[in-house]
């Protein structure tokens, strides 16, 4: 958080320098699609220049090379359906209120509504609306940039592998994404080799992953809502990463993934109604606490070498079944004297602290055998399988590792 902080006063410094020194002779500057090209307008406009653009259609592409204003007055940029609309290259430049659409197709090139080149340090895009682009948002190699109240919508006629993403960013820094709304594109926010940048209160719906992290060091996700894709939150290669006051519901895989998360906080999501709520790969060290894990098809999911996570103080309730693991020894939870919270614990609490009195042994046989021969599938819910399961309890011949909590949460710690 410091190093974030430390950054963004950077940016924050850079921005300020740059309009201190061209506001003393700044313009507004109103422009209309059947007057002189909105380009010409950009290249003779001075630096700290607003450009209006009053209503109609302004074809692309566009290029701000100049710390200027761009702002949509109902003007709409049109790519024409080729390459980019509209390219930021100036420090500071600001673009707001705009309506971008209709870019190429090309996913490789890449083809986005608003490309940000490693050259616009502190720039901002707010409350623009991007549609019709293979692409929405590309930052590329950029420090310092604010994405804010931007509305991308994708091409839902096209196959969902065949779109890009809608706020792509690629080895960035000290970025703000905030109050963002994505929906029908590939991925809603995929962030790649991007650090210390904080990404709060953003929307994506119908997507293939909502958040996808790659390789991303020390950010923060908060206040998210990811709803109604295949996965909400996927976090992959990445390191000291906050996540906290997330929502992600009704997501066809998982609500939140961990594949090779290491040394992050993972604190007060709330995952309902998904395939797995959590799903725990190759993750160790990390912090999972005060998170609600409820109504899902599996609540937990861990396999894979996850292990030494401290997880305390989690709602685990409602699960079709509660955890799904597959490892080769037990894993102990509560062993610093306060668990979670569990919808099927049978115990009590004879001495009132709160803690149950006995572990809370998650049954993890039938995990085990379904994971082992994935037909035996077909025999769930069957006399046959819950006799092995009941069996399981009291035969150590049976008993297969599983999830241990030596202090399970009588009351329910939830809010």
């Amino acid at each position: 958080m410091q190093l974030f902080l430390a950054g963004l006063a950077v940016a924050i410094a850079t921005l300020t320098g740059i309009w201190l020194t061209y506001a003393a002779g700044a313009a507004s500057l109103h422009t209309a699609p059947d007057r002189e090209g909105l380009q010409s307008v950009l290249d003779r406009a001075l630096p700290g220049d607003v450009i209006e653009l009053e209503p109609g259609i302004y074809p692309g592409p566009i290029r701000i090379e100049k710390p200027l204003i761009l702002r949509g007055r109902g003007g709409i940029i049109d790519g024409g359906g080729v390459g980019t609309p509209l390219v930021v290259a100036a420090p500071g430049a600001r673009v707001e209120g705009i309506d971008v659409r209709n870019s190429g197709n090309d996913v490789g090139a890449p083809d986005a509504c608003i490309y940000v080149e490693p050259s616009a340090t502190g720039a901002v895009l707010h409350d623009n609306t991007l549609r019709d682009c293979a692409f929405g948002i590309w930052v590329h190699e950029t420090d310092g940039v604010q994405i804010v109240d931007n509305r991308v919508w994708g091409r839902r006629g096209v196959r969902r592998t065949d779109r890009g993403n809608g706020i792509h960013l690629f080895d960035a820094s000290n970025l703000v994404v905030r109050g963002n709304e994505v929906r029908d594109v590939r991925d809603g926010i995929y962030v790649a080799a991007t650090e210390d940048s904080l990404f709060e209160g953003n929307l994506a719906e119908n997507v293939r992953f909502g958040v996808h992290y790659m390789y991303s060091y020390s950010n923060t996700l908060r206040a998210n809502v990811m709803n109604d894709n295949t996965v909400g939150i996927a976090l992959m290669e990445s390191r000291h990463l906050l996540v906290e006051d997330n929502h992600a519901s009704g997501n066809l895989r998982q609500g939140l993934l961990f594949r090779d998360v290491q040394d992050s906080e993972i604190h007060r999501n709330r995952l309902e109604r998904n395939g797995n709520g959590m799903f725990f790969f190759s993750s160790t060290e990390n912090v999972i606490e005060g998170n609600v894990v409820q109504d899902n098809e599996i609540g937990l999911k861990i396999w894979a070498g996850t292990r030494r996570n401290l997880m305390r103080g989690n709602v685990i309730r409602g699960n079709r079944e509660q955890v799904f693991y597959v490892g080769a020894e037990d894993q102990i939870w509560g062993e610093s004297g306060r668990g979670n919270y569990w919808g099927d614990y049978l115990g009590w609490d004879q001495d009132g602290d709160g803690i149950g009195d006995r572990p809370h042994r998650v049954d993890s046989f039938t995990a085990s055998l379904l994971y082992r021969y994935p037909s035996a599938v077909l025999l769930l819910r069957s006399p046959a399988l819950e006799t092995l399961s009941h069996l399981a309890d009291r035969l150590p011949m049976l008993r297969t590792p599983t999830i241990i909590d030596q202090s399970p949460l009588l009351g329910d710690p939830e809010p």
